[in-house]
């Protein structure tokens, strides 16, 4: 396959934003300089990072690792690794990230919310190409490939001392913009077949709903605040509660969150981000096998005892928070253990705990 023709099956779009975005990974691709993907939330700024790890030639693995979702106390030993007995509950060594991008690309996302005790660290590593594990004098040599991403002005940033100058420098050898979904409305249609298709093949028994010329029309009106990952979830949500069926601006006017105002709230820009709902069956099987009695609904009347209105949204929102926080603390911190508890992958436990910043709470406890 063709630099080209895999960029196109990567990052979909004909635009000439998104043209000019796979022309730029291809020209940085193939030298070891450090790249700078910008980019609003939700754009697809990884995408930028598989590919140019994929087109770079390097035979190391993808190392992804998101800055803002880590609190400063992990994420110093998520990155360069520790020896045994560094500090409490270190029980054996273990490798950072950055030693496992060792010949191959180290993705850090929103690097703009990196702490600034960790700035000067990070550019010791790019300057000497070596890493130091937490509890350890040894320095071990790494040659990785770095492409981090912000949603963030960080070149402002930089000038309010809130991120350090040289390490800008460092990370920004060449800069790749992600546009939002609302400056290339055009390429709906495309991504919307292109997601529509994923979605076939991890959920088998959906199939993709579709959409009026009306509909469509109203889709493109949209400002797509949550951009591609906004739209992949919409989509899914369609696909759950119409199956199949090729909708109306009447069917999916009540699934926009604002539309009118363009400005959903935090809350609602939440749940549409997240999963779907699910079939009542559906439903109704997660809970028994949770162990939920469905008959103790009735326990729930208590609430509205007060004749006092509930805010469904938040009521649910707390609840979630204090099971990720409650699963965090069995878990000793650690996201991949907490989210097996969770039945959630680590990825979007971590978006989670983003939303809520409910980490630093829960390990201060």
């Amino acid at each position: 396959m063709t630099n080209s023709k895999f960029l196109e099956n990567l990052i979909a779009g004909s635009c000439d934003k998104m043209q000019e975005v796979r022309q730029h990974i291809a020209l940085a691709a193939p030298y070891p300089v450090n790249v700078l993907a910008i980019g609003p939330t939700g754009s697809g700024k990884e995408l930028i990072a598989k590919g140019i790890h994929k087109l770079s030639a390097r035979t190391g693995k993808f190392i992804a690792v998101n800055a803002a979702a880590i609190p400063a106390e992990l994420l110093e030993a998520e990155l360069f690794g520790y020896e045994k007995g560094a500090f409490t509950g270190a029980d054996k060594s273990r490798k950072g990230k950055v030693e496992e991008a060792a010949n191959g690309t180290l993705f850090l996302d929103e690097i703009g919310d990196m702490p600034f005790s960790l700035q000067a660290k990070l550019l010791r590593v790019l300057e000497t190409k070596t890493v130091q594990k937490i509890g350890s004098e040894k320095s071990i040599p790494v040659d990785f490939r770095l492409v981090c991403a912000t949603h963030t002005d960080i070149g402002e940033l930089a000038r309010q001392g809130k991120f350090r100058a040289d390490l800008l420098y460092r990370i920004a050898v060449y800069t790749i913009e992600n546009p939002p979904l609302a400056e290339r409305t055009e390429d709906l249609e495309e991504l919307m077949t292109v997601l529509s298709m994923r979605l076939k093949k991890t959920e088998t028994k959906i199939k993709p709903a579709t959409f009026d010329a009306e509909a469509m029309g109203f889709l493109r009106a949209y400002s797509w605040p949550g951009n591609i990952r906004e739209l992949a979830n919409f989509l899914q949500k369609c696909s759950v509660l119409f199956s199949g069926q090729t909708l109306s601006v009447e069917k999916i006017k009540p699934l926009m969150p604002n539309f009118e105002t363009g400005e959903p709230s935090e809350v609602t820009q939440a749940s549409l981000w997240d999963d779907p709902p699910v079939s009542s069956q559906a439903a109704e099987r997660l809970t028994l096998s949770n162990g939920f009695d469905a008959s103790n609904i009735n326990n729930f009347s208590d609430y509205f005892s007060s004749n006092q209105p509930l805010n469904l949204r938040q009521f649910l929102s707390d609840i979630e928070e204090k099971l990720i926080t409650s699963a965090l603390q069995q878990s000793d911190g650690s996201v991949e253990s907490a989210a097996q508890k969770l039945g959630l992958s680590s990825e979007d436990l971590l978006e989670k705990i983003k939303l809520y910043a409910v980490m630093n709470r829960s390990l201060g406890k």
